[in-house]
């Protein structure tokens, strides 16, 4: 697939609604459910980023959604200037060959021409983020680091549910690459698009389109800047606000600013993460040279459960980024 959305869908190819324990209330219209490419049912609010604590008020039936996460480090700001791109290697094929990305199937509606992409944190992203947390708590004595302790879901992890090529480019030269190819010029239009919720997962996305296509996502509002915002750009760089950085929790967060291990069998938690979409029209593609696509290249680990239905390459797997 040379446009694969990078998020945790479901492994299988089929579910059922129940399995992801959600109430069809239709009494409220921005509530939709809809079949994603790989067949898995989905829940999802057009135009709106909504919180965990907004999703608990809709009455949706999900045991990780509700379980009181422990202390953690709360209000904490990840600046992402990086994204990546995870594909397995039949889609790397696709891209390397056309030198670009594209969706390789017409979707049903020219919105969802979508080619997906998303934060590819760093270790030093992970410090810079712990050391204004502790600015903006006035905590100054000297810690061990600890924020790696609760930044552990599919979000943070180097490895890859998508297969084992990853595409990794910052972000200023992806908006800069997509102005001169899609908008003549002028500056895309970023929009919050939707906010998608799973069984483990809440997704959180933004659109960026050429200003040709305004008509097509003029109902999505202009993501804006807002400290209350789960994520916002400022200067080629995404500020993101995550509310749940684990999948499970093996600590909780002291006031003195130490992880404290939590001696106990392992408890699920909803985890949340944000997807970059650029809007490439179908039979167009957002082409980049061999050159930039071989220097922005990495082999990643691959991780269960497996979104693809290739198999892992198996190989060695040196750093992905310090």
């Amino acid at each position: 697939m040379f446009g694969d959305r990078i998020t945790a869908s479901c492994a299988k190819r089929h579910h059922s609604p129940s399995d992801f324990h959600l109430i069809n209330n239709f009494s409220q219209p921005e509530r939709m459910f809809r079949s994603n490419e790989r067949g898995c049912k989905e829940l999802y609010f057009e135009g709106k980023h909504l919180k965990l604590k907004n999703l608990k008020l809709k009455q949706i039936q999900n045991d990780y959604l509700y379980n009181s996460i422990p202390a953690q480090p709360e209000e904490v700001e990840i600046k992402v200037s990086t994204l990546r791109h995870n594909t397995d290697l039949q889609g790397y094929r696709g891209i390397w060959d056309s030198e670009g990305f594209k969706k390789p199937l017409r979707s049903d509606s020219s919105t969802r021409d979508l080619v997906w992409w998303s934060p590819d944190i760093s270790r030093l992203d992970i410090t810079i983020a712990e050391e204004q947390y502790l600015n903006n708590e006035e905590f100054y004595d000297k810690v061990k680091p600890f924020l790696h302790k609760f930044t552990s879901s599919p979000a943070f992890l180097a490895s890859s549910r998508l297969g084992n090529f990853r595409f990794s480019m910052p972000i200023d030269q992806l908006l800069k690459s997509y102005k001169q190819q899609f908008c003549a010029g002028r500056n895309p239009q970023i929009r919050v698009f939707e906010t998608v919720v799973y069984k483990q997962e809440v997704m959180y996305s933004i659109v960026i389109h050429a200003p040709r296509a305004q008509d097509l996502f003029s109902e999505y509002p202009v993501l804006q800047k807002s400290q209350d915002a789960v994520c916002e750009l400022h200067e080629d760089t995404i500020i993101w606000r995550p509310q749940a950085m684990s999948k499970t929790h093996k600590f909780r967060l002291s006031p003195n600013m130490r992880p404290i291990f939590i001696p106990r069998a392992r408890q699920n938690y909803m985890w949340d993460n944000i997807g970059v979409a650029f809007h490439v029209p179908h039979g167009q593609i957002f082409k980049f040279s061999q050159a930039i696509l071989f220097k922005s290249l990495r082999l990643c680990e691959g991780a269960e459960p497996k979104l693809t239905s290739e198999e892992f390459v198996k190989c060695d797997f040196g750093h992905i980024r310090p």
